[in-house]
């Protein structure tokens, strides 16, 4: 039998055959709705098998989207992050879900640095800071109400701990009927908006299509002084419409009140942003300042609870990392001599937890580019209307970056020797068009399974084994199929492991 080329050999192969003038790189030869099936039903799976296939760049064709070319080699990766402004168009992002069309993930050019700077301020360390002392209440009450014996899925209980702390930090609301009221739309409108059927509707027709036909009903609708009324309809998309004009009428009418009534106190995103200016000093319009808002609810919610579900299926099958947290968490309190919310999120151990569990399994599985220019990605030269992928996935599994453990979950990789670049490590996109909440995500997971850790011990037909559920996509997030099951076996006090306390020791 003839031997078949290495992926190393076919990918300089390809180099090779596409220096000089632009194509796409080779991929499946599958019709465009099998190849979507399977990225919807084995995302992880697909792409490994594309990799082995066909080395460090693949094409793949999906419904209503243009090309698809996925790379993973760090140099392509630095030269995909490297892109100019005036080479891609975001607003043909695939992201099927209508938080608005100006919104700052898919502008482009001037107005997207501007925009960058309007929306990071609110979400630096500093109001960080502040906020972390509450994300932690947040998350004692949800620890505080469980019991023993309780079932929860995972990313659902994250969910809803993640879109609590999303009332606070993106509205200023702690409680009271407001608050509920926002919160109870804001749920039922990401439900709506993601759910199967919505997926599926996405993908046929294509991504960036449907977003931009559920926004012209919106509207459409608005423009009629119709702001819903939360009635289903008999199309499958009318019930998103509606709860998003519910939504935004909610939002339009804080908008208008942060702007005639100031307070220096408040800190939140929509309070500040509601403030922002363009550079001649006007105002930003507001329904950008709703796309805004309901851009960061919904990547906040829907990454933190697929991020949350891998984190604890990686816990569950490795409960020594989960008890090594656990003592880390009350030395740090032993030391401190209480919970220092910020303390917490700086502890490497529990760092280097997270950052594994996002390294096997990140919840994005790429970021893409849209080209409009033909443009250089490492040795390769791509054709302009082609979606570019950088690949997280596959370079977080690389050997020759990772070394031959790359597939181990082994948080200590990340407390030995020198850190991986940009271009290795990537759970948040990079380049001019990093997300711009990473930093907020990363700490109230932190939080969340830190006091998982001090305070609660679960169970779950995945611990202790080596089976591993399916992906599933949930806008635009790959989750495991079917979530993950816990049951709530012991949950500790809230002074639990504190100086002085009489349940220091216990368990």
């Amino acid at each position: 039998m003839q031997r078949q080329p290495s992926p190393i050999t076919r990918t300089q192969n390809q180099e090779s055959a596409m220096n000089d003038h632009a194509q796409l790189p080779p991929g499946p030869k599958e019709f465009k709705f099998r190849q979507a099936l399977k990225m919807g039903l084995s995302i992880y799976d697909y792409l490994q098998q594309c990799a082995d296939e066909f080395g460090d760049a693949f094409t793949l064709n999906l419904p209503g989207m243009e090309p698809m070319v996925w790379v993973s080699r760090p140099d392509m990766v630095k030269s995909f992050f490297s892109l100019k402004p005036d080479q891609i168009d975001q607003s043909k992002l695939a992201i099927p879900i209508d938080v608005g069309d100006n919104q700052t993930g898919f502008i482009n050019n001037e107005e997207h640095a501007h925009s960058r700077k309007v929306i990071i301020p609110p979400l630096v360390s500093k109001r960080l800071h502040d906020r972390a002392q509450v994300m932690h209440e947040i998350v004692t009450e949800h620890i505080d109400a469980m019991q023993p014996g309780a079932e929860f899925d995972i990313p659902r209980l994250v969910g809803d701990i993640t879109l609590d702390i999303a009332c606070y930090t993106l509205l200023g609301l702690r409680s009271g009927e407001k608050r509920d009221q926002y919160r109870d739309l804001m749920l039922a409108w990401i439900q709506a908006s993601t759910n199967n059927t919505m997926f599926l509707l996405g993908n046929m027709v294509g991504p960036s299509k449907w977003r931009n036909r559920l926004h012209k009903a919106y509207l459409k609708k608005t423009r009629k002084g119709d702001f819903g009324h939360g009635k289903k309809g008999i199309l499958p998309w009318s019930y998103s419409v509606e709860l998003k004009a519910q939504l935004a009428d909610m939002m339009r009418r804080d908008i208008r009140e942060a702007r005639e009534n100031p307070d220096a106190q408040r800190n939140d995103v929509m309070y500040t942003v509601s403030h922002a200016r363009y550079e001649d000093g006007e105002l930003l319009p507001e329904e950008r300042v709703i796309s805004e808002a309901m851009a960061m609810l919904i990547g906040g919610h829907e990454t933190s609870a697929a991020t949350s579900a891998w984190y604890m299926l990686w816990l569950l099958k490795r409960p020594h990392v989960y008890k090594k947290m656990h003592d880390t968490v009350l030395q740090s309190l032993a030391e401190e001599g209480r919970f220092d919310p910020m303390k917490i999120t700086e502890i490497p151990y529990l760092n280097a937890c997270l950052s594994e569990s996002q390294r096997l399994t990140p919840s994005a599985v790429g970021t893409m580019r849209c080209l409009i220019k033909e443009a250089k990605i490492g040795p390769l030269t791509i054709p302009p209307n082609t979606n570019v992928l950088a690949a997280a996935y596959l370079t977080h599994r690389r050997k020759d970056v990772w070394g031959d453990d790359a597939l181990e979950f082994r948080p200590e990789r990340w407390l030995q020797g020198k850190l991986p670049s940009p271009f290795e490590y990537y759970p948040f996109g990079g380049g001019r068009r990093a997300c711009v909440g990473s930093n907020q995500a990363k700490q109230q997971l932190r939080i969340i399974f830190a006091e998982f850790a001090r305070r609660v011990e679960f169970d779950s037909p995945y611990a202790h084994t080596e089976q591993w559920p399916g992906q599933q996509q949930v806008s635009g997030q790959t989750e495991p199929q079917g979530g993950v099951p816990v049951t709530v076996t012991t949950v500790r006090p809230a002074h639990y492991g504190l100086p002085g306390s009489s349940l220091q020791a216990a368990s």
